[in-house]
């Protein structure tokens, strides 16, 4: 339904992703209830539009064709699915949770017609024209108010049919933090000893649940340099250098100075200045200039201050904040939560196929 969903906003945004008006026949029998074309085309269409977008040729005729049986097959399993949610009693809703479908239905279909407005706006267009041309756009597509109570009724009765797949085999505490153990012991194989490795899935949003030792966090203070050598751009903010010199053997905090005089915008977020700049002597997401100078001799333990050096952003100056922290991700409520999720997920899908290939085997379906 999620799909479906997305289909309805996007065709309602973009009027040349609407498919041509089909007249209304059985194109199939699922135990012995129709398939509609316009049940089947609103489908059809949801492919060839994610299709197309992605930049496939959908000319192609063997690849149209193939999309067409995608589209059917899809269509076919959803009405299994359905009936099968309708047998196990999923949706069976009180009067309260009904009266919330029927409201948060009227609110998601006036905002899409508000959106609808907008997208259509012109200089010269009127309130009212805005709101005859989405209504009648709406109307033509097929699109009400209850399309989408529906859709939040079968959101939550989905939610019951997973629950019901996966009655006799529930996720348990046991097997979260078996899952979780799983997942540290293979991050720190991968990561422990392979800085770059490490690096790279973490700048690419892969599945890290360990972090190796070595790491640092670095505080700088950025300054804007002027020249065409190292000497004329040290030179350029010599006098801002003293100063920051003078206020540091004062006493004056580091972070402080930052606020001062730095241009590093990644430093206006306190929680950014807790944290700073993780940096190992491994690492080469970071230029070699400031690894070297993180990991210079100036910087020997934290709080000590690094040497101005030059790149082509300007004139750094390092602090050394502290060790950063190492070791497996903290088991918290959150990673607890998404490890649940993940295996409920992954249960629910595994049951969902099982369930489907054998109400498809027991079904009576004919396609005309």
């Amino acid at each position: 339904m999620k799909r479906i969903l997305s289909l309805l906003i996007a065709l309602l945004l973009f009027p040349a992703a609407l498919a041509e008006p089909v007249q209304d026949t059985v194109i199939a029998t699922v135990n012995g209830e129709a398939l509609w074309a316009s049940e089947y085309t609103a489908i059809e269409s949801a492919y060839l539009y994610q299709y197309e977008s992605a930049g496939v040729n959908l000319t192609d005729p063997a690849i149209y064709a193939s999309l067409q049986d995608l589209a059917i097959t899809y269509a076919i399993e959803q009405m299994l699915v359905r009936q099968d949610m309708e047998a196990q009693g999923c949706y069976q809703f009180d009067e309260a949770t009904e009266a919330w479908f029927n409201d948060m239905g009227k609110a998601a279909y006036e905002n899409s017609l508000l959106q609808v407005r907008e997208a259509m706006r012109t200089e010269t267009s009127t309130a009212d024209e805005l709101e005859v041309y989405a209504l009648a756009y709406a109307e033509m597509l097929g699109v009400t108010e209850q399309t989408y109570v529906d859709f939040y009724r079968d959101q939550y009765a989905s939610a019951n049919y997973y629950q019901w797949l996966i009655r006799d085999n529930p996720i348990t505490e046991e097997q979260i933090l078996t899952d979780y153990q799983a997942r540290v012991a293979q991050s720190q194989a991968l990561y422990e000893q392979d800085i770059p490795a490490f690096e790279a899935a973490m700048s690419n949003g892969g599945d890290v649940w360990y972090k190796p030792a070595g790491y640092r966090s670095v505080l700088q203070i950025l300054l804007p340099a002027q020249g065409d050598s190292e000497e004329a751009r040290l030179a350029s903010v010599q006098p801002t250098l003293d100063t920051i010199n003078t206020a540091l053997a004062q006493g004056e905090s580091f972070q402080t100075l930052i606020s001062l005089y730095g241009a590093d915008q990644n430093f206006s977020d306190p929680a950014f200045m807790t944290t700073g700049y993780q940096v190992h002597r491994d690492s080469v997401i970071w230029d070699e200039v400031f690894v070297n100078a993180a990991f210079s001799p100036e910087m020997a333990a934290p709080g000590c201050v690094s040497k101005p050096f030059v790149s082509n952003l300007g004139v750094h100056v390092l602090y050394y904040l502290a060790d950063a922290s190492s070791g497996p991700v903290e088991m918290t409520d959150e990673v607890h939560d998404l490890i649940a999720s993940l295996l409920y997920t992954a249960r629910y899908t595994e049951a969902q196929k099982a369930r489907i290939d054998a109400l498809a085997a027991a079904a009576e379906i004919v396609i005309h």
